[in-house]
């Protein structure tokens, strides 16, 4: 079935706000031979938040990495070149069921490759080796939040041996990448042998493409929402309107969570798959649109499938079999409207400038609750930040004390060049003071006042994080009244921090003294109202680092084939 030029233009003005002009020829350009090859398939191209790199796999290749390791013995050395592809011919055809030969040619003979440059046109082609790549099925399926990180097929152990699920792998820069780390999802279970999926734009959604017992074709749309560092909930079936009789598979998710492309083979499909693409509506992700399916030349009479929209470029990259094998197109579908801003950096110590490994945990300020994870290893950064919200990152390392900061970017400018900012990290040593907000009291009163508790919830996370720090919380006031009332207001109001993180947060008194100074040691001058304030204050002193940690607390620690 032939969908008009005129039904597809009124599914993209429904579809995205930033789709554009109306009468507008669709062109799909397929990408250069250095990506497409000649005679093999080319699969899953995903793009990098700022549209300057582009993963995508490989299927059947003879030059693929012959990296298998079992029971941590590489099995491409022990057994030789032409013993090793026997014994990989026999790991295929147990994964397929089916007699494998040639394993070079093998649907399961899957490796990721890469694509930069810096002006659209993706000549510097790279080939990554273990532990990116190994002898099992390899593609990326998703960017994260975090830009160093992708999320790839399948769980891996160092040692040997593979699972079915999705795992994290980070760019170390130099063409080095980590091990995979596998991602927790609760009750995973796939009984087939596709799989993809999708996450969103800030990280705490994951829609799934797999096959279920509630599975309504051979594979379903599945949602999952993160509970954890590292932990996801169970998938759950998007529904009756998402999902059909026939295989729904590849989701890509719009980075304003919003709008939903996919590949059907449903009846509405012209023949073999299509992309389709439909809706959230709502803040719930149980209404959707009616799926619509796009209209030629971006499908085509042959199969099409695998879409990932970049709003930097305003490409929409899929893989189509319309030249015969699987190569990979892109459309411009909407203008270039970039979401994000690069920010670069390094973690120091400021007193001594040098660089520190670390982590960084990133968000919306106004969300303490969920926060993304970059590792750091070399104590440089390079991140995505949304535009137009306060956005927080802050380093975080054992034995250090990070300093937050608040990014805001204008949505309605383009930002060229990449903000270079540092993060500090300073070393926890006694006598240094803690970088707190301050703390605000009744008037004339030690009592707390409520927007304040947020302060000494952060404080009492601090102390649960480092257990061999003692702390001494110290009152100051400003110099009106009676030098003896003021004195005690300054104990009392330092008692009252005390007894809120040994009463409410359960914190070891033992770890916390308090002392009151008065107005004996003012910040500033008491001249004016503006100083009076700035000395009317409540400073937490690191006063003892234990070597081991004391026992002085109560608090309680803490389409791929697979």
């Amino acid at each position: 079935m032939k969908n008009t030029f005129g039904l597809f233009l009124i599914i993209l003005w429904c579809l995205l706000p930033f789709i554009a002009i109306a009468q507008k020829k669709y062109e799909v350009e397929k990408l250069n031979t250095a990506i497409n090859s000649s005679g093999y398939d080319e699969i899953t191209p995903v793009a990098s938040l700022d549209g300057n790199t582009l993963y995508f796999t490989r299927v059947g290749y003879p030059d693929f990495v012959k990296s298998l390791v079992e029971d941590g013995v590489e099995m491409a050395v022990k057994l030789g070149e032409r013993e090793f592809e026997t014994y990989l011919s026999n790991i295929y055809t147990r994964m397929g069921q089916r007699k494998v030969t040639d394993p070079s040619r093998s649907e399961f003979n899957q490796d990721i490759w890469v694509a930069q440059s810096l002006n659209g046109t993706f000549d510097q082609i790279t080939h990554p080796g273990p532990p990116l790549n190994n002898a099992m099925p390899n593609s990326v399926s998703s960017v994260t939040p975090s830009s160093n990180e992708l999320v790839v097929i399948n769980k891996f152990e160092e040692s040997g041996g593979m699972k079915k699920g999705f795992s994290i792998v980070r760019d170390l820069g130099n063409g080095d990448w980590s091990f995979p780390e596998p991602i927790g999802i609760t009750n995973y279970y796939n009984t087939g042998s596709d799989v993809n999926m999708t996450m969103s734009s800030d990280g705490r959604t994951m829609i799934l493409s797999l096959e279920n017992y509630d599975s309504r074709g051979k594979n379903d749309l599945y949602i999952s929402f993160k509970n954890g560092e590292s932990s996801w909930s169970q998938p759950k079936n998007l529904g009756s309107i998402i999902n059909s009789a026939a295989r729904e598979t590849t989701p890509y998710l719009s980075e304003d969570n919003k709008t939903l492309f996919f590949s059907s083979s449903r009846r509405s499909s012209a023949t073999g798959n299509d992309i389709f693409m439909c809706r959230r509506e709502g803040e719930g992700w149980d209404k959707w649109t009616q799926p619509q399916r796009l209209i030629e030349p971006i499908n085509s009479d042959q199969d099409d499938s695998q879409p990932f929209f970049n709003s930097a470029t305003g490409y929409l990259y899929f893989a189509s079999r319309r030249d015969g094998t699987s190569d990979i197109f892109r459309v411009k579908i909407a203008p270039a409207v970039p979401r994000f801003v690069t920010v670069t950096g390094r973690i120091v110590d400021p007193k001594t400038n040098k660089k520190v490994d670390a982590r960084i945990l990133s968000g919306a300020k106004n969300d303490k609750s969920y926060r993304n994870v970059y590792v750091a290893d070399d104590g440089t950064f390079r991140l995505s930040v949304p535009k137009g919200m306060d956005f927080s990152i802050m380093a975080e390392k054992p034995g250090y004390i990070g300093k937050e900061e608040v990014l805001n970017y204008r949505k309605d400018y383009v930002y060229f060049k990449e903000k270079v900012i540092n993060l500090e990290l300073i070393k926890i040593e006694e006598g240094e003071k803690l970088d707190l907000p301050p703390v605000y009291f009744e008037q004339s009163t030690a009592t707390v006042k409520t927007n304040s508790f947020v302060v000494l919830d952060e404080l009492a996370d601090f102390m649960r994080q480092h257990y061999n720090v003692r702390i001494r919380i110290e009152g100051h006031t400003d110099n009106q009244g009676d030098p003896d009332a003021l004195l005690k207001l300054s104990e009392d109001r330092a008692k009252a921090i005390k007894n809120y993180l040994v009463g409410t947060k359960r914190i070891s008194p033992l770890r916390i003294a308090t002392i009151g100074f008065g107005a004996s040691k003012p910040y500033s001058d008491n001249d004016t109202e503006v100083d009076r304030a700035k000395n009317r204050r409540v400073e937490v002193i690191i006063s003892q680092v234990h070597e081991i940690e004391p026992d002085l607390h109560s608090d309680t620690k803490k389409t791929e084939k697979q």
